[in-house]
């Protein structure tokens, strides 16, 4: 092997591929849709959730309610997802320009400084994510089951399931299905904090590398 293509292998080997894909991945997330939904009723049902921490949707049979209105509606919630997309879009673009600044040996402790920074951050927000979901989805199952009775039988499982809204009175009766589950969106995040685990630690092998050369 010649000296140039062992040069070149070497600058190969400090270029951080985790922290790539996991910086494109977390800058693309927060304008990729839903990570977790709730339906009541079928075919598109009578009422949708779709949440994210970039983005809250109630969609009523299949209309989603305006920019606008959401805005009205909850003004708090809204700047926080806001505020959310736009960290965690900086986030991934910290993540991503370590990433490639670790080719460079003159930028080695910037690189490693913005790879320690950001790597992680995804990771910590699809698990406090969870935690929310099933804390809310808990709660809500217990004040239902203090209000269900004779005339409103509603069970809705944690985070991910089946269950059923039941009302009757009389001759009235009507039911609908619950789902709730998570979408593809997630499971990008799941993807997109496990290369970011990865980036932190292969960043401290080209750091160490570094060190001793």
């Amino acid at each position: 092997m010649t000296t140039v293509e062992k040069a070149s292998e070497g600058l190969w080997r400090r270029l951080n591929f985790f922290g790539v894909l996991a910086g494109i991945l977390t800058f693309l997330l927060p304008f990729s849709g839903a990570w977790w939904h709730l339906t009541l009723g079928t075919d598109g049902g009578i009422f949708s959730i779709l949440a994210s921490p970039f983005e809250f949707k109630f969609l009523i049979f299949n209309k989603q309610i305006s920019t606008a209105e959401a805005v009205r509606f909850s003004p708090l919630l809204w700047w926080l997802c806001l505020a959310f997309k736009l960290c965690y879009a900086y986030f991934g673009a910290a993540l991503l320009a370590g990433s490639l600044l670790s080719l460079s040996e003159k930028h080695a402790e910037s690189a490693e400084t913005l790879v320690r920074y950001s790597a992680l951050k995804l990771l910590w927000l699809v698990v406090a994510f969870v935690v929310v979901l099933f804390i809310a989805t808990f709660l809500v199952n217990s004040a239902t089951q203090l209000m269900s009775g004779a005339l409103i039988d509603f069970s809705m499982p944690h985070i991910v399931g089946t269950g059923k809204f039941a009302m009757s009175s009389g001759n009235f009766h009507i039911s609908a299905p619950i789902n709730v589950g998570f979408t593809s969106t997630f499971a990008v995040a799941i993807i997109a904090s496990a290369l970011g685990i990865a980036s932190r630690i292969y960043q401290k092998r080209i750091s160490s590398v570094l060190k001793r050369a």
